[in-house]
């Protein structure tokens, strides 16, 4: 794929996501304004985040876009790394909005912020990404999994106290993540 056209698709779902992206962030730096001190509300909103704007990503919800990238000559994998990142992006965005409104607040915790939620975001949309292609039971069992991973990451950074091995886990389940989406896009590949 070329970066003209992963630009071209990136900017193109952002736009259809545009309001849903703007609601995230505002969202975000409300909860920063009276969220205690800590980085346990960030950590849960800025992954939910993520997870609701990944099954905005579901196939039906944009019909025009949708048509045009199944038209594309591109690959299942080329594919799955365009439409991820447009969550990625959003769920990062409302993540370093919340470090920041912590920073002008006087809060110690935003560098916290900055370094401890954004591995768990990713892995927890990458997660959430895989029931946009599914229906029913599985896609509920994905959307449970992608809290799953949350769970996981903040036993890991909050109680545990152990970022290493959050960013280790988170890095790991966000490559399969990744890889697992990309093979069920690559199923509908015509070639």
């Amino acid at each position: 794929m070329t970066a003209r056209a992963f630009a071209g698709m990136l900017q193109a779902r952002l736009y259809v996501s545009r309001r849903l992206v703007a609601y995230s962030c505002g969202c975000a730096v409300l909860v920063a304004l009276v969220a205690p001190a800590g980085v346990t509300a960030p950590l849960f909103l800025c992954s939910l985040i993520g997870i609701i704007i990944a099954l905005d990503q579901t196939p039906g919800r944009h019909r025009h876009l949708d048509r045009c990238e199944q038209s594309a000559p591109l690959f299942g994998r080329e594919l799955a790394r365009a439409k991820a990142l447009v969550p990625c992006i959003a769920a990062l965005l409302a993540t370093v909005l919340f470090a920041c409104t912590q920073f002008a607040g006087g809060s110690p915790y935003g560098l916290a912020t900055l370094v401890v939620v954004p591995p768990a975001v990713v892995a927890c949309t990458l997660t959430a990404l895989s029931a946009t292609t599914r229906s029913g039971a599985t896609r509920a069992l994905y959307v449970l999994l992608a809290c799953a991973v949350l769970g996981g990451a903040y036993a890991l950074a909050v109680i545990a106290d152990k970022f290493l091995e959050e960013l280790a886990f988170c890095i790991i389940v966000a490559f399969f993540a990744l890889r697992q989406y990309g093979e069920t896009l690559a199923r509908f590949d015509p070639i």
